[in-house]
């Protein structure tokens, strides 16, 4: 399925809102998450589309981020659409997320917010629990690291 990699200000207003529209309907709907998803770093985000041949709109998207404090590089905001589940749209964003920060950022650990049943998911990429369970919008949250 084709990924594209897009900066904030490449989006059209559609895109934009298409991709809101996804992660709000997925992260806080389906999810009965009310958080707030306009965090304000969308703007200084890569953002990966994908879109099925001949579909209105994206059927699954994820952000990265480059360095921060910290030194490590981030991706977060995966989302796949119900119709694309168990398709393997999850692995190829998680992986097409790897690579970008991989070849933009090299050598920084990435770290991100998994949610607490998808531990053994982003597991299969290698990466470990960092930390305890903690609530994120009412949802058990942990943080995983690969690298170091």
């Amino acid at each position: 399925m084709p990924i594209r990699t897009v900066r904030f200000d490449e989006l059209t207003t559609r895109e934009l809102h298409d991709l809101l529209h996804l992660r709000q309907s997925v992260l806080v709907v389906e999810q009965a998450s009310p958080y707030p998803d306009l965090d304000g770093r969308d703007p200084d985000a890569l953002h990966l589309i994908a879109t099925r041949p001949g579909a209105p709109a994206p059927v699954g998207c994820a952000r990265c981020f480059g360095p921060g404090a910290d030194g490590t590089t981030a991706f977060g905001r995966l989302v796949v659409h119900p119709s694309e589940r168990r398709t393997g749209l999850g692995r190829e964003l998680v992986a097409a997320s790897l690579a970008h920060l991989a070849e933009r950022w090299p050598g920084h650990d990435v770290v991100i917010g998994a949610q607490l049943y998808l531990e053994r998911f982003y597991g299969s990429f290698g990466f470990r629990r960092v930390s305890e369970v903690y609530d994120d919008g009412g949802i058990p949250h942990i943080e995983m690291r690969l690298g170091r």
